[in-house]
């Protein structure tokens, strides 16, 4: 092949990462901009029209399969799920940010978001440590953004942890690479992973995208994080990366390196099982409001785990991703204008009665994280539950069972702590006349909110339907 012929071939793989491209650029081109003028309102606006022109090129990429290379891996699901991760980004904007550093709190955003995106296209083991390092360094460095000293704490905590999962994820890549010489995902099979060794490698990999996930035993760094952080940035990541890492997981489950019955499933299994139990019990002895979200979050990790892991339906996977990221942007909205008010601890809420509109929204957004109809929370988790009963009718794997009837008991047992806040807000006795008093647009934002997740309990197709017009697009 002649240069000229493979630097055209290289010209026609790069409109496959425009929308990456363009995130990178202008991150560069925000961070500039806020060096000549750092009025607040023209870098979010200039952080709105980067998220723009990368949704315009998302919806315009008609490029897939491998490219560069076969470094990259262009799915419907990296599409879709990339214009979700666009639209969680714009949703940032409803928070309330002062001018302070908020050209770098945008810049490493956008940070996050592209190696959020270049995740789920990864193809080479090189390109899965990459996207993963850049996502999580955009992750540090946010944690810090609250500028206290349990935030910087948090955000030490938070990197030391990471280093640890890179290099054990590293170890394994080289272990995977080393016995195997398969360095492409697309070239794994059956036979890749017949000897221990690749097996054990495998394993040790997981861990640094479990990291991202929040599985057990790599969530630790969860609680610190989300307590401390800023509750945009902590909307964010908790939402984007997370997904992020699940497609990831998805496409390599996809490629039937291992059967349903080998040791690795039953171990992601069980591991999965225990995201469950460790985030609803550790959420039980929480006392404040975004600690007890965040072993929530955790548990959620273990319930989105299956879609990634198992043969589930792709809408399913799909409608309880919407629905995770809208209840958790709308959560952490409404408890970040309650902080704004001094109101941190559940106990706190019993002197926030003063608004009981916006107590009425946020006691509704936290039914539809227990699963509680007629919020959408309930239809992503049924769905969830009626596809582990067919995976195990089909496999007859017990695990499975297992992990259904802990995730249904977790689901109750969510009750005792999601309704911790509602029980002070509704039926607490006040100790103090503490005035609570939230913006017109705070009220309106919260019932928007709360409108959405009903509308999607009661038209659920909604959701399917997005999904198809967005293939449609990318076909």
């Amino acid at each position: 092949m002649s240069l000229n012929d493979q630097l055209n071939g290289i010209l026609n793989d790069l409109q496959g990462v425009w929308t990456e491209t363009s995130l990178i650029v202008g991150a560069i081109l925000l961070l500039i901009t806020g060096l000549i003028n750092s009025n607040r309102w023209l870098i979010k606006g200039c952080f709105l029209i980067v998220l723009l022109f990368a949704l315009f090129l998302n919806q315009s990429n008609d490029v897939s399969g491998l490219l560069l290379e076969d470094g990259l891996r262009l799915t419907s699901d990296a599409f879709i799920f990339g214009t979700l991760f666009v639209f969680v980004g714009i949703l940032l904007l409803i928070f309330q940010r002062q001018s302070e550093h908020l050209v770098e709190f945008y810049f490493f955003i956008l940070a996050l978001l592209a190696g959020s995106l270049f995740m789920m296209k990864a193809n080479s083991l090189l390109i899965v440590y990459l996207s993963i390092e850049l996502a999580s360094f955009s992750s540090y460095i946010l944690t810090n953004f609250s500028f206290r000293k349990k935030g910087f704490e948090a955000g030490i905590k938070y990197l030391l942890f990471g280093a640890i999962s890179s290099a054990i994820m590293l170890f394994g890549i080289g272990l995977i690479y080393g016995s195997t010489g398969a360095f492409f995902l697309s070239e794994w099979n059956v036979t890749t992973y017949g000897d221990l060794l690749p097996q054990v490698g495998f394993v040790l990999m997981l861990i640094g995208i479990f990291f991202k996930i929040s599985i057990v035993p790599s969530h630790i760094w969860v609680p610190a994080t989300y307590e401390t952080a800023p509750a945009d940035a902590t909307a964010f990541m908790s939402i984007v990366p997370k997904l992020a890492g699940l497609v990831l997981l998805k496409n390599i489950f996809a490629l039937k390196a291992f059967t349903p019955g080998h040791w690795v499933y039953s171990l992601i299994l069980v591991l999965g099982i225990a995201t469950i139990i460790v985030g609803t019990l550790g959420a039980l002895r929480q006392h404040n409001a975004r600690r007890m979200i965040s072993f929530g979050a955790i548990a959620h990790s273990g319930f989105l785990l299956p879609f990634a892991i198992l043969d589930i339906s792709s809408d399913a996977f799909w409608y309880y991703a919407v629905t995770y990221a809208l209840m958790n942007v709308a959560v952490f909205y409404l408890l970040d204008e309650y902080e704004k008010q001094g109101v941190n601890t559940t106990a706190d809420y019993v002197n926030a009665k003063a608004s009981v509109w916006v107590g009425v929204t946020l006691t509704l957004i936290l039914i539809s994280l227990v699963g509680i109809p007629p919020l959408a929370g309930f239809t992503a988790k049924f769905f969830l539950f009626a596809n582990l009963w067919e995976s195990f009718l089909d496999l007859s794997n017990n695990l499975i069972m297992w992990y259904l009837i802990v995730a249904v008991l977790a689901t109750v047992g969510s009750l005792f702590f999601y309704l911790q806040i509602p029980k002070q807000l509704f039926l607490g006795e006040s100790t103090d006349d503490q005035s609570i008093n939230f913006k017109f647009s705070t009220k309106i934002l919260a019932t928007l909110f709360c409108i959405a997740l009903l509308l999607l309990f009661f038209a659920p197709q909604l959701v399917m339907e997005a999904k198809q017009l967005l293939n449609n697009v990318h076909e």
